[in-house]
């Protein structure tokens, strides 16, 4: 099933991922006072990861929330398994030639 902002949230978890790796090494030099060239542009990198990130998961959990949010009925939602193969009553015992396909007790 495909939920609107799924592919969101997996980039903006890429994104934090990433910005584990990258930022802390460059934010504890830039606050020590001895970044070099690298290490800024590692900090600012790091940083863009973060920010992209942090907005991507948010925005994925908003479009999901409102479209989980959105009434269903027959006619809109999604098919997950053909109609003609779901039981008519779920509750109800199954056949005996079902449970014997099964490996149940005959």
């Amino acid at each position: 099933m495909h939920s609107t902002g799924t592919w969101r949230l997996v980039a903006g978890g890429i994104a934090l991922v990433a910005t584990i790796f990258v930022l802390p090494t460059a934010l504890f030099e830039v606050f020590n006072g001895t970044a070099e060239g690298g290490t800024i542009a590692l900090f600012s990198v790091g940083a863009v990861l973060l920010l992209g990130g942090l907005s991507l998961v948010i925005t994925g959990l908003r479009m999901r929330s409102r479209d989980l949010n959105t009434a269903r009925s027959y006619d809109t939602r999604q098919a997950t398994t053909q109609d003609d193969d779901r039981p008519i009553d779920s509750h109800s015992m199954p056949t005996a030639a079902r449970q014997g396909q099964i490996g149940g007790p005959l």
